[in-house]
């Protein structure tokens, strides 16, 4: 028989083939002693610096068919979870780099042009608004004409927001050619993350970052609202500066992390916000002193449960347009529900025959006072039960049959309080979780720390309708005294029917709800009636779909149980010790010191700030936690703005320029605070001027 062409071909192909198994199997015996080597010493990584995940990572059960695929290159490989195609090609670590060059050479930047500021007109005397008056002259003469945009990753940047670990080849790859102070890293899908640690030295990452002060944050097998909620709760830690300038990388395609990086942008607004200033924080802890002087009542909810509230139902009720259509129901229950009346929802209620057990306040001005006074019901308020926080006005306090205080936080009133509270009575003042920005918040707030286990939002709508209707047809701003100034541009989704239009406050509200009752919804129910936006983990409800079971109390004395249950004064002896005169001198000299520091490059600009801002949250875990809180907020508007300009444009030199401006400036606010502080403490508000104005 004679050998023919083809069959030797045959055979020359099955030897090919035999020996492209052979090197398979060692491509596979050589990754899988790497891999698990690898595995261990990340393993020992995320015991020491995340022990959370080492944790997750130990609990954590694999799918039957899961896989690590060995490439030719002899790397790692996988088909997610649902897909039908690898994550890599053959050559992953080539792949890596070569995305990794792309999205660095034309990179995409998460950051406001604080440039475009326009100079402020303000008379306005007090003294961060005097000082901001002069940063935005700074900001608006830095001429983004003349300046080109940086659009490739410098080696340095300020925050790394990365969407997607994948198996984790870019990041390596990243860090090689880069650094950042802050690295925010999403994984939605936890078994790619798993993965990872038999393909990427996740140890040398970790030590590597450790080594530098750089703080890596990582969200593993989270959704788009929890990977932003943990973002934002970082920032409200560490400051917003930590991602206010950031280089944006998504790492492979997936509806998941699209997800995830449209809630980013969606939500970027709220690292932008409610970031208080000195004048609000002196001012509030000024007022908490009076209201501590003056032997109110403070909540302290480690006084344990009241039995009581676990079955009688709460109604928040707020003073938007729903409330017309809820009157009805809160007319019918009102005997069978402890009410809360937010803000000016007080005169909407009393003008339908409805007394509501605890009528809610937080905005600290004395506005507040002069707006009660303006718009008092016949009867005054002296048969009224007040729930306010710390830093009210303390004459409001006055006007109530009884008042209740928390605290509001985070607040210098707050944070002082605390600590004063623990010292005095080896207790703390419960302080309210997502109390603002609105007084509906704070009443909301207060049913959850009471322990009311089933809570109805009425009134409560955190936007305006498409038609233009604002609030409820029996609100002051509807019956000549008031009128309310508004604007809305955020949409939301419609708890029933209708979507509604948001103001970034009434957003921040919405944020506020979504995330108190997430927290809460294992031990509360909360029920959002009628119209106005949806609210997470709420049920919405029709007011005619809301019946509430029987429960036989004694509303008077329900109340009464409360306010001394929960409710005591503290002793006042000691304030001034506490206060930390000498401390806060201390401290804004040191800010002063490293502010003063040779700084010649925007590298070394942005190290200055990141030690100045490292200062002061370290006071966080003080004996003087105040401190922070009195600083802070004007600090985030000034160091936001310029860590966001000096990595904004190419020509370093002339943004050098207007950094040192705008340093300056800041150096000159700090001393003018320590300064303040000693003239300040006591002084209560004397601005009036309100958000809504009398109709002409």
């Amino acid at each position: 028989m004679k050998n023919t062409p083809d069959l030797g071909q045959d055979l020359s192909h099955l030897q090919g083939k035999l020996e492209e198994v052979k090197a398979q199997e060692k491509r596979e015996q050589i990754f899988a002693l790497e891999a698990n080597e690898r595995f261990s010493k990340n393993l020992a990584a995320f015991e020491k610096y995340y022990p959370d995940i080492y944790k997750a990572l130990n609990e954590y059960q694999t799918r039957k068919d899961f896989c690590i695929h060995v490439t030719k290159s002899g790397h790692g490989n996988i088909i997610p979870n649902g897909e039908k195609v690898a994550l890599y090609s053959e050559e992953p670590i080539s792949q890596a780099t070569e995305q990794v060059k792309k999205y660095t050479e034309n990179a995409s930047f998460g950051r406001s042009d604080y440039t475009a500021t326009e100079e402020w007109q303000s008379d306005d005397p007090r003294l961060h608004i005097q000082f901001m008056r002069r940063f935005s002259s700074v900001l608006s003469k830095v001429d983004a004409n003349n300046l080109t945009y940086l659009k490739s990753l410098p080696p340095h940047y300020p925050t790394a927001i990365i969407f997607g670990i994948g198996l984790g080849y870019h990041i390596p790859e990243l860090l090689n050619k880069h650094s950042f102070d802050y690295i925010f890293i999403c994984e939605p899908d936890f078994e790619l993350f798993f993965a990872s640690m038999f393909c990427t030295n996740w140890f040398e990452i970790i030590e590597l970052l450790d080594k530098s002060g750089a703080c890596l944050f990582l969200s593993l097998g989270v959704n788009y609202d929890e990977f932003f909620d943990e973002i934002y709760r970082i920032a409200n830690e560490i400051g917003s500066f930590c991602a206010i300038n950031s280089f944006c990388y998504q790492h492979y395609p997936s509806q998941k992390v699209n997800e995830l990086i449209k809630s980013f942008f969606n939500n970027y607004y709220q690292l932008q916000t409610g970031y208080g200033f000195y004048n609000d924080a002196i001012t509030g802890l000024a007022h908490a002193v009076h209201n501590l002087e003056n032997n109110s009542n403070f909540l302290f909810s480690s006084n344990g449960a009241l039995k009581e509230l676990e079955t009688i139902p709460a109604f928040v009720v707020g003073n938007g347009p729903s409330l017309d259509s809820a009157i009805d129901l809160i007319k019918k229950y009102q005997g069978d529900a402890i009410i809360f009346a937010s803000g000016t929802t007080l005169q909407s209620l009393l003008k339908v025959g409805i007394v509501p057990d605890f009528h809610v306040q937080v905005e600290r001005t004395k506005a507040t006072y002069d707006i009660l006074k303006l718009i008092e019901p016949e009867q005054g308020y002296s048969d009224l039960n007040l729930l306010t926080v710390d830093v009210m006005y303390p004459e409001v306090l006055k006007l109530y049959k009884w008042a209740g205080v928390g605290l509001k936080g985070p607040e210098a009133a707050t944070a002082f309080l605390s600590f004063y509270s623990f010292l005095k009575c080896g207790k703390q003042i419960a302080e309210l979780p997502a109390s603002g920005p609105f007084v509906s918040n704070t009443s909301f707030s207060y049913a959850v720390t009471l322990g009311f286990k089933e809570i109805y939002l009425l009134g409560v709508d955190n936007g305006y309708k498409l038609n233009g209707k604002t609030h409820s047809d029996l609100s002051i701003y509807k019956d000549g005294k008031l009128s309310v100034l508004n604007g809305a541009n955020i949409p939301f989704e419609g708890n029933l029917n209708d979507g509604v239009k948001a103001t970034s406050l009434m957003a921040m509200s919405k944020v506020s709800f979504d995330r108190l009752i997430g927290s809460s919804k294992d031990q509360v129910t909360v029920y959002n009636v009628g119209e106005g936006a949806k609210l997470r983990s709420a049920v919405p409800l029709k007011e005619d779909d809301v019946l509430l079971n029987k429960v036989n109390f004694d509303k008077k004395d329900v109340v009464e149980k409360i306010k001394s249950h929960f409710f005591n004064t503290i002793p006042s002896d000691e304030i001034e010790i506490v206060l930390g005169f000498d401390e806060f001198d201390s401290l804004c000299d040191y800010i002063n010191e490293i502010g003063r520091r040779n700084i010649t490059n925007r590298d070394e600009a942005n190290a200055n700030l990141i030690a100045q801002q490292r200062l002061v949250f370290a006071y966080k875990n003080s004996k003087a936690p105040h401190l922070l809180q009195l600083l802070k907020g004007t600090m985030l508007y000034f160091h936001c703005a310029i860590v966001s300009f000096l990595y904004q444009f190419n020509e370093e030199e002339e943004v050098m320029v207007h950094f040192h401006k705008a340093h300056e400036l800041w150096l000159e606010f700090v001393l003018a605070a320590k300064k303040d502080y000693r003239q300040s403490w006591r002084t209560l508000c004397e601005y009036t001027k309100p958000q809504y104005q009398k109709k002409e």
